[in-house]
């Protein structure tokens, strides 16, 4: 068996930023070739992710893209355990990667599993040499796909994005119908209290359920009586609607206008007709 020499040991660092005890380790269990040192240290960061994977992942990266001519769009959520980490070149790899697997995948089959599988397991092979290097438990968290009409905005420090998918008519290729999606996909992310759904008719049972316990609570321990606290519950959950409903909120670009008027007209100055929001994601580190 050949020894191990310093420049060995220097190599193998350098061809899988393993380190360097544990470069040399691998070296002398594989009796100093290089290939097999590479396997062993494969092996043994597979093990020690198994050992990583029920750790907390609170950061991380959003990535989204939209296709030629405004028609299909993706973003995915990856995420670690530190911001750090989420800086580094081989996790921002991961995070391209994820998208563009997302990109192409079938709407209706995409997933965090059929990002990881696609293209004959890239992106998981990407994810195991990322988790290895960095030594951090990393999942693909969130894979959105839509197939239509399309719009997204990314915020700057690549935590929140939003992506959205309208019906429309008219010229919806265009960059002016794309700047007026990227700022509705804007108003998504940044708006507080976040949509629940496009409009009133979408927001769920559980949800409207919820919010009329809480106001027949609170005005029964204001002194109402029952029969008068439930017939009060009604103002308060039309308010609750025009919060959580995407086209009743007030805008954030134009808060004089709601989502729904502000979207129409931008539509129109950019030359489309007969927009309407089918369906909208916000992606954000963290929720």
């Amino acid at each position: 068996m050949p020894p191990v020499t310093a420049a060995m040991v220097k190599e193998l660092r350098e061809r899988t930023q393993a380190p360097m005890m544990e470069c040399k380790s691998a070296l002398d269990a594989a009796g100093g070739d290089m290939d097999s040192a590479i396997k062993v240290l494969r092996e043994r960061g597979i093990a020690k992710m198994a050992k990583r994977a029920d750790r907390d992942t609170f950061e991380g990266v959003v990535r989204v893209a939209i296709g030629p001519g405004n028609k299909g769009g993706a973003a995915v959520l990856v995420s670690c355990e530190t911001d750090f980490s989420a800086r580094n070149e081989k996790f921002q790899a991961l995070a391209a990667a994820a998208l563009d697997a997302a990109m192409a995948s079938a709407p209706e089959a995409a997933s965090p599993e059929s990002v990881l599988a696609c293209c004959g397991g890239k992106v998981k092979a990407l994810l195991d040499d990322a988790a290895n290097t960095i030594r951090e438990n990393m999942a693909i968290r969130r894979v959105v796909r839509m197939g239509g009409i399309a719009g997204a905005y990314q915020h700057f420090d690549n935590k929140s994005c939003g992506l959205v998918e309208v019906s429309a008519e008219g010229d919806i290729g265009s960059e002016a119908f794309a700047k007026v999606l990227r700022e509705l996909c804007m108003h998504i992310v940044a708006v507080t209290p976040a949509p629940l759904a496009v409009d009133a008719t979408g927001i769920p049972e559980k949800d409207l359920a919820a919010e009329r316990e809480i106001c027949i609570k609170q005005a029964v321990e204001s002194g109402k009586p029952q029969a008068i606290a439930e017939k009060m519950v009604g103002g308060r959950i039309q308010k609750f609607v025009a919060e959580r409903a995407l086209i009743e909120q007030e805008c954030v670009l134009d808060p004089e206008k709601k989502v729904g008027v502000w979207l129409a007209a931008g539509a129109k100055a950019a030359g489309v007709s007969n927009v309407r929001i089918l369906s909208f994601s916000r992606i954000r580190i963290g929720e």
